[in-house]
């Protein structure tokens, strides 16, 4: 089975180095750690003390793994993209081509967003005993007053929602890349959709309910962030949580919508 690797530069720095098929990982003070390249499904790097030899970076795109970079804040930055063939074969990408061509397209992919936020709104708020909201904003922020309430740092548990968030567009920004999807799919900026902010959010909503432990004990660190123990926690039950999984079962609903006659 395919492997997450975390590099988490804000709390110290990681040199990544190239081992013939394996990334090296040196850090300050331990042992160098060894992530072989073809048992991994993506890289998300955590802060900017992250430093690349430009031959791993290589071997990344090589091995058609997708690298997704994360801010300081936690906010996705942005994803590194292999140009070889994707390793997952799917139409996804020629559909979501195809119908961008058509009058009406990003209305339409907004709904579908905003139903898959809202069915996993209710899942989330009847897994954590909470009453179902007519939308999905309204779970989310009597979820994160409840959280405030039985949290011993308020302010933590807020920037830990804003880290599960990303960490979820993270996962979106790397399947979709791995099946051949574009930059104009990815990114804010390009005057397309940012599908993995869009259904990220969704995501981040069926994770709720496996890490909201770790959301509630989580405290903040320096300027809003997380510290860098409730960052661990929260990426261990949030993997845990299997957000790929759950993520291609998104990604299939999302074709099947695409492939309708609807579109």
């Amino acid at each position: 089975m395919l492997q997450t690797l975390h590099l988490d530069g804000a709390s110290a720095p990681v040199a990544v180095l190239l081992e013939g098929p394996a990334l090296r990982l040196r850090r300050p003070g331990t042992a160098d750690v060894f992530a072989p390249l073809p048992r991994l499904a993506r890289i998300t790097v955590h802060g900017r003390r992250v430093h690349w030899r430009a031959e791993a970076t290589l071997a990344c795109l090589e091995f058609g793994v997708p690298v997704v970079f994360l801010a300081e804040r936690g906010a996705l930055a942005g994803v590194l993209v292999p140009a070889k063939p994707p390793s997952v074969r799917a139409d996804l990408a020629g559909l979501l081509d195809l119908a961008c061509t058509s009058a009406g397209f990003r209305g339409r992919l907004e709904d579908f967003c905003r139903a898959e936020q809202h069915r996993a709104a209710i899942a989330a708020a009847e897994a954590v005993g909470l009453d179902p909201a007519p939308h999905p904003a309204g779970v989310h922020a009597r979820a994160l007053a409840a959280l405030a309430a039985r949290s011993p740092c308020p302010e933590g548990a807020a920037a830990a929602s804003r880290t599960l968030e990303s960490l979820a567009a993270a996962v979106v920004a790397a399947s979709l890349a791995r099946r051949g999807v574009g930059p104009h799919f990815l990114a804010r900026r390009t005057g397309s959709f940012p599908l993995p902010d869009r259904l990220g959010r969704a995501l981040a909503l069926s994770a709720w309910p496996a890490c909201i432990d770790a959301l509630a004990s989580a405290r903040a660190g320096e300027h809003g962030a997380l510290a860098p123990s409730s960052r661990r926690a929260l990426i261990k039950a949030f993997e845990a949580s299997g957000p790929d999984g759950a993520c291609d079962r998104l990604l299939a609903r999302l074709s099947v919508r695409l492939a309708s006659e609807l579109w």
